[in-house]
């Protein structure tokens, strides 16, 4: 063996060898939040999952382990750095502490224990982190691996939520259900697929799908199946009323790519006028209304093209009438999750 072959021999091994002793000392880390976090019910939680549950069991650590990774290698706040994560994020810390609580809830039914013991223990471990991260992610909620939520403040994730893999959320996402109270104990909330990104201030309402490598942008409402590859962007959220009248938008939600739903009042006048302010090539594109309801219209523009703002009219029998951007929502280019995606997000 050369003299140059053992000294780059002598190299692989001392980066192995570093390697090593940063994922021994980056768990042993992770264990100790977990157990920081598990000591204050210990007692209580072993009387549920038995007397030997261990916080910092493998199958934990390599679920919270895989958290922290997706963090440090996908936002570049955190520069790379997995102790800056885990020292200064708070984010972390309700993904770290949601793992915690999925795990007792999960661990306490496997064993048979009371249903209703085990979900108070659980839900005050998530209350203790939403009271001191801001965010609130319920410990029934299943969340696949390499889970992040960035800032996250004001984020919200049901009860019966189903996450896939690979998923980012940031601050002030909602995946709730439709109504605000008295909602049936059914699925009443979204399922997003792998490798799903939402912007903040989206809310996904509903017992809808996600499909696989979607990207929701900020302040999205989102109440319908989306498919896989699929980006939904809200380009405008801006209304302009001109003369006075009773028309008022208060929402604006794609059912298609070519269909919107638009939410108001004074919106059941069955001589409202709905025209077009955007134009296609030599000609504008037709706008028409297909439905409507007590409370909104639904709006169809045949031939929506990719990447097109849709401003459009309403126009009432007072003279008045409210201009409004349609948002846009079009099925990316098939192809591997990693490809490039058209488009203008805001």
């Amino acid at each position: 063996m050369s003299v140059d072959d053992a000294a780059q021999l002598c190299s692989c091994h001392t980066v192995a060898t570093n390697d090593m002793t940063e994922n021994v000392e980056r768990r042993a880390d992770l264990a100790s939040c977990l157990w920081e976090l598990a000591l204050p019910r210990i007692r209580q939680i072993r009387a549920l999952c038995g007397y030997t549950w261990d916080p910092a069991a493998d199958e934990l650590i390599d679920l919270v382990d895989g958290d922290l990774l997706a963090l440090t290698t996908r936002d570049p706040a955190t520069h790379g750095s997995w102790r800056e994560a885990l020292g200064s994020y708070r984010s972390f810390h309700a993904v770290l502490a949601y793992r915690l609580a999925h795990h007792v809830l999960t661990t306490a039914r496997h064993r048979g224990a009371c249903n209703q013991h085990a979900y108070l223990l659980a839900r005050r471990i998530s209350e203790q982190a939403k009271v001191e991260t801001g965010v609130e992610l319920h410990p029934a909620a299943r969340i696949g691996p390499r889970f992040v939520v960035d800032h996250g403040s004001g984020t919200v994730v049901g009860e019966g939520v189903v996450i896939g893999s690979d998923c980012y959320l940031l601050q002030c996402v909602v995946l709730g259900s439709l109504k605000i109270a008295d909602n049936l104990p059914h699925r009443r909330h979204p399922t997003l697929g792998d490798r799903v990104e939402v912007g903040a201030y989206a809310r996904i309402l509903g017992p809808l799908t996600i499909g696989d490598d979607t990207i929701i942008g900020s302040h999205a409402l989102v109440r319908d199946d989306v498919p896989p590859q699929s980006r939904v962007s809200v380009l405008n959220a801006y209304q302009v009323t001109a003369g006075r009248t009773d028309l008022a938008i208060t929402g604006v939600e794609a059912v298609s790519q070519d269909r919107f739903r638009v939410y108001g009042e004074g919106l059941h006048d069955p001589t409202l006028r709905v025209e077009p302010e955007f134009a296609a090539g030599d000609g504008e594109l037709p706008v028409a209304i297909v439905g409507r309801g007590g409370d909104h219209l639904l709006l169809q523009v045949p031939g929506m093209a990719v990447n097109r703002r849709a401003p459009v009219r309403l126009n009432g029998r007072d003279g008045g009438s409210v201009g409004l951007v349609l948002p846009n929502v079009w099925p990316t280019e098939p192809g591997p999750a990693s490809a490039p995606r058209t488009g203008t997000d805001q």
